[in-house]
């Protein structure tokens, strides 16, 4: 402590593990002070004491502790109460530079990504913390030149133009990985350019349980999370825009969000946008004739509403295009609107209420395939009986409840003797935690486990985050193909219809052996295995290590932003003898690594034997596949496939389909806005010869 204090380091960074803090410079902290014990930085305490009350300007030590975090490995913690900043809020993942360059996605770096996470995280105590503009704030009042309040984002590490370092300031989102943005509120009410937040975060990242008071701003969100991530329970009240989505968002997926009383539209394309936007669950409610302004894009990907309710001014439509454009609902509750575009079908409007049980429209490139037939022009199916949608019902079918380390139920893993040192194995200090209380919390740190994990029926096990929390066999990564993973580590959950466990923010060093027929996976990857009485909900599932396999289910089974690349076996991910699947949001990556002893130009995913499957949004960077396709059908009925497409088109097909001796294949030059097999009330147009 003495030798800490003469260098003038904040004790409370020090990253040792079971080690007490001590006292800081400006002044004492409690020893078993739960936050630092967990590896927390508090945003209040020594040596940032940012307000909580609203009255002074908190700007420069919040951003000081959000640095500080990122670069100790820990969360950055902000109590209940109001923060008032008068600046963007600016949570970068940094670059350093390389001793020798590297080469990828055929440009040049010299520079390269810092592997330190941001976790910003919210008290569950009490009322949400909320970060809120002062009303001084300069900058955030043009609204031809939006100002973020929060800024999540990831330093490009590509090489700029001519020179040996990379354009300073450029986001890169596609490197922006496992950055979380959880349970703080924003208020940027009264300042006309001011945007809430942007967070075009990839794998691993979230932004979940914020609330976004825009009355009188330019927009609540700039882009989203989505691939192996995604975006969840977000509300945005008032603003020209909920949100507002360009090019760097990736994959996006909105689910359970709220946009209510947005003056202009809830979903506003910025550009041409190069892969679909998936709203599932959610409420779009505006002031305008229109819910979703698609008028800036001439012609994209498209988007796609999903168990949504949809609420415009009289005489509007869901979406405003220039043209027709690539657009997917299904049990989507529409009120007030004359059509789903203005110039497309008619919507009976003799109600308050209509139920869009499916609606399907599609560029002229691109191709609808039901039951071996092609179709074109739009596809339009309305429930016309009477009704009103229950919203709260609809949230609540697709997000899930989290516990807390603050829950007073809670017990901590370190309790029991757990290390999270990376060498010491605490595989029984998470036994005994287990057989404790079914939350079970694990702090930042690197915990050493092998052999098997058994959960019981309600455990829930949880961290902070993947970036910062992992738990499993670290050591795997370290050994070659040749050595025996014997001592390999595996989660499994109980073999039980109604069994209900979740595994929360961890990453996961090893394999899940997911049997339980209810409960939630949020954000743990792993090397998966779906089967038994497996079902439930899986939310930024990532194949890991191996392909994914999900087999003989029958409990109904939702994946959100899944996302399954990079793997060596073909297929990388199948779906075999399953009923009752859900996915939306199909992130895959093929072809690409191009390494002889690591051959993925592989099917990406593989549907054999299986009914009552839907697949809502699958897109990614899938090439060089020669004769495998993107997605294959084999002997499946009740499939529905929407919005299927790569960024590299060639040889390959999107979509191969094989029922006994005939086969039916969709090219990878054209989007397939459509594909469905075996549901006899679609007509469809002109056959396909097999």
């Amino acid at each position: 402590m003495e030798n800490a204090a003469r260098l003038g380091l904040f004790v409370c960074f020090i990253y040792v593990l079971n080690a007490p803090l001590q006292a800081q410079q400006q002044g004492e902290v409690s020893p078993g002070d739960q936050l630092e014990r967990n590896d927390f930085l508090d945003v209040t305490k020594t040596p940032y004491f940012a307000d909580p009350t609203g009255h002074t300007d908190a700007t420069t030590t919040i951003q000081r502790a959000v640095n500080d975090a990122r670069d100790h490995g820990v969360a950055c913690y902000f109590p209940s109460g109001t923060y008032l900043i008068s600046d963007t809020i600016s949570c970068q993942q940094k670059v350093t530079k390389l001793n020798q360059p590297r080469s990828t996605d055929g440009r040049t770096q010299h520079y390269w990504n810092q592997p330190n996470r941001i976790v910003l995280l919210g008290s569950t105590k009490g009322e949400r913390p909320i970060l809120k503009l002062s009303e001084k704030a300069k900058g955030f009042d043009d609204p031809q030149n939006p100002k973020l309040a929060v800024w999540v984002w990831a330093q490009t590490r590509d090489d700029a133009p001519g020179k040996m370092e990379p354009m300073w300031g450029k986001e890169q989102p596609n490197i922006s990985f496992s950055h979380v943005f959880k349970g703080i509120d924003i208020d940027v009410r009264g300042h006309s350019g001011a945007i809430g937040i942007r967070h075009s975060g990839s794998q691993g990242s979230t932004l979940q349980d914020v609330t976004v008071h825009a009355e009188g701003a330019y927009a609540g969100l700039s882009n989203c999370c989505g691939q192996g991530g995604g975006t969840y329970n977000i509300e945005v009240i008032g603003g020209r825009y909920g949100i507002t989505i360009d090019r760097g968002s990736r994959f996006p997926l909105l689910v359970a969000c709220n946009f209510r009383n947005q003056t202009d539209a809830s979903v506003r394309f910025a550009d041409r946008n190069q892969m679909p936007t998936l709203l599932v669950g959610c409420c779009l409610k505006t002031t305008s004739d229109r819910a979703i302004d698609m008028t800036k894009r001439s012609g994209g990907a498209g988007i796609s509403l999903v168990d949504c309710v949809v609420e415009v001014e009289t005489g509007g439509s869901v979406c405003a295009t220039r043209q027709a454009e690539n657009i997917f609902l299904e049990d989507v509750w529409v009120s007030k609107a004359n059509a789903v575009f203005k110039t497309g079908k008619s919507l009976p409007n003799e109600r308050p209420w209509i139920r869009i049980k499916r609606y399907s429209s599609s560029l002229a490139d691109a191709v609808r395939l039901v039951n071996g037939m092609k179709g074109s022009g739009e596809m339009l199916d309305c429930a016309l009986g009477p009704g009103v949608p229950d919203i709260e019902q609809i949230r609540d079918r697709h997000i899930a409840t989290y516990p807390s380390f603050e829950d007073s139920d809670c017990v901590n893993v370190k309790d029991f003797g757990a290390k999270g040192d990376g060498v010491t194995n605490d595989r029984i200090a998470f036994e005994n935690a287990i057989v404790q209380s079914k939350k079970v919390f694990v702090p930042p740190g690197k915990y050493q486990l092998t052999g098997t994990l058994q959960l019981r029926t309600d455990t829930q096990l949880f961290g902070v985050a993947g970036g910062i929390t992992s738990i499993g066999d670290h050591a795997i990564q370290e050994r070659s193909n040749r050595v025996s993973n014997a001592g390999a580590f595996m989660i499994v959950t109980a073999d039980n219809p109604d069994a209900s466990p979740l595994i929360a923010f961890l990453s996961i060093r090893g394999q899940i052996a997911w049997n339980s027929g209810k409960g939630t996976c949020m954000l743990a990857p792993a090397k998966m295995r779906v089967s038994k009485n497996g079902g439930g909900r899986i939310y930024g599932a990532m194949a890991r290590g191996g392909p994914m396999i999900i087999s003989g289910t029958a409990q109904p089974l939702s994946f959100y932003a899944l996302n399954v690349e990079r793997v060596g076996h073909d297929p990388q991910s199948t779906f075999d003898g399953c009923t009752h699947i859900r996915i939306y949001f199909f992130k895959v990556e093929a072809g690409t690594v191009n390494r002889a002893e690591h051959p993925d130009a592989n099917t990406t995913c593989r549907i054999i034997r299986c009914s009552d499957v839907r697949v809502y949004c699958m897109n990614g960077v899938v090439r060089h596949m020669k004769d495998r396709p993107m997605i294959e059908v084999i002997d499946s009925d009740d499939i529905q496939i929407s919005q299927l497409q790569t960024f590299s088109p060639g040889d390959f097909a999107h979509l191969m389909e094989t029922r006994g001796e005939h086969r039916f294949t969709l090219p990878s030059s054209k989007m397939c806005s459509l594909f469905i097999r075996g549901n006899e009330h679609v007509e469809p147009a002109v056959p396909v010869a097999p």
